[in-house]
């Protein structure tokens, strides 16, 4: 009797410590900083791999210094199931963290480079998150096939509204290959061995089990990260430069309402665009540069690209250039430039070799006409304060 109840105890106390195993195994591992946890560190010479590149695919806030990197398969089940979740955490967090998606195709998935060339080809024609939903939404339907068909994702990109003859010249070439290769290769290099792995400011996680834990992440990393410093403005001033903004031979058109300013439309007090002019900027603080203007419009200007503010991007690449001209002189300050009053400012994005002289020409000299450096031209206009936050009119 007395051996049986030992044999009993001895079952029973293996039990519980087999129990308590799998529920240690289901958190994540000991909380003991010296054991396994939430994150690990990347190390210094791979963070390098985790900068956000010009040509990332990026939702929420492209400048927030939280950043929130997936490396992903598009035929891997856990992508799909992170799929909904991700989508209510980039909507949930748009103005706090930029949500970065990287291709990481896996041998096993014998669909999986034919899918991450299908999305790239699809972002050739503008279309890439269309590309990336419907092939999540439609996981099921091609996934787990026995040979790669690349036929499966012509259908798809007929739904989207690409042109599928690009499609599919787009989906052979180098360019897309060499495109996805780059995140495949960054991923391998920070040991990313399966789908989805996630890296937060730095440190790669555990794969969240659930949207709270997910979001307990991303409320920490965004309390820790350094907020981001406003750019220090001087004295006010009163000046004006006249500009011009060509993109692949057409000109821009700021003369459009939203990027005007006005009583009913306040942009900036400091640097903006009114009276229905889309050509001469005005300022009314010294330290204010073109990278600054343009951001009150919700456009980017740097020394790679110049990103309209609808997300359109035109970068540096193997054929196209962008040029800055300041005076009619090449300048290469980009976004950091401040202008000066009666600058003329050429931006232009096109052909590395391509001839700009008629460009420069369209610059006009309607600044002249809001300067007292003008006298010929007659008393400036008076111009109307736009008010806003910050201003004392």
């Amino acid at each position: 009797m007395l051996k049986d109840k030992f044999h009993i105890g001895i079952i029973t106390v293996t039990v519980l410590l087999l129990v308590g195993g799998v529920f240690f195994a289901s958190r994540g591992g000991p909380s003991s900083p010296s054991e396994a946890s939430d994150s690990t560190p990347v190390s210094e010479d791979n963070k390098k791999l985790l900068e956000v590149s010009s040509d990332d695919w990026i939702k929420g806030n492209k400048d927030s210094n939280v950043t929130l990197i997936e490396y992903l398969d598009f035929e891997c089940e856990a992508c799909g199931s992170y799929y909904p979740l991700m989508k209510q955490l980039s909507e949930e967090f748009k103005t706090e963290v930029r949500f970065i998606n990287r291709y990481f195709p896996l041998p096993a998935h014998k669909n999986g480079m034919t899918a991450a060339l299908a999305v790239q080809a699809a972002s050739k024609q503008g279309k890439y998150w269309e590309m990336h939903n419907i092939l999540f939404d439609n996981q099921k339907s091609w996934g787990e096939k026995p040979t790669s068909d690349p036929s499966l994702f012509e259908g798809y990109a007929k739904q989207i509204g690409l042109n599928v003859e690009q499609f599919k010249k787009d989906v052979t070439s180098q360019e897309v290959k060499d495109r996805v290769n780059r995140d495949k290769d960054s991923g391998t290099k920070l040991g990313v061995n399966g789908t989805p792995t996630f890296f937060l400011n730095g440190e790669q996680l555990q794969n969240p089990k659930s949207p709270e834990d997910f979001k307990t992440l991303i409320k920490a990393a965004i309390l820790k990260a350094p907020k981001p410093n406003e750019q220090q403005l001087g004295e006010k001033v009163h000046e004006h430069a006249d500009f011009k903004v060509f993109l692949s031979g057409k000109a821009f058109d700021f003369t459009k309402a939203k990027y005007q300013d006005s009583k009913t439309n306040p942009l900036s007090a400091e640097a903006h665009l009114h009276d229905g002019n889309g050509d001469v900027t005005h300022k009314h603080r010294k330290g204010v540069t073109l990278g600054y203007f343009f951001n009150t419009l919700g456009v980017t200007f740097d020394n790679t690209c110049f990103v309209t503010d609808i997300g359109t991007k035109y970068c540096n690449d193997d054929t196209n250039t962008l040029k800055f001209y300041v005076n009619g002189k090449a300048n290469d300050t980009f976004g950091k430039y401040e202008f000066s009053d009666l600058d003329k400012i050429l931006i232009s994005y096109g052909p590395k070799e391509e001839a700009i002289d008629s460009q420069i020409k369209t610059v006009t000299d309607m600044s002249c006409m809001y300067s007292e450096k003008c006298p010929e031209r007659g008393k400036p206009p008076t111009e109307n304060c736009v008010g806003g936050l910050g201003t004392d009119c």
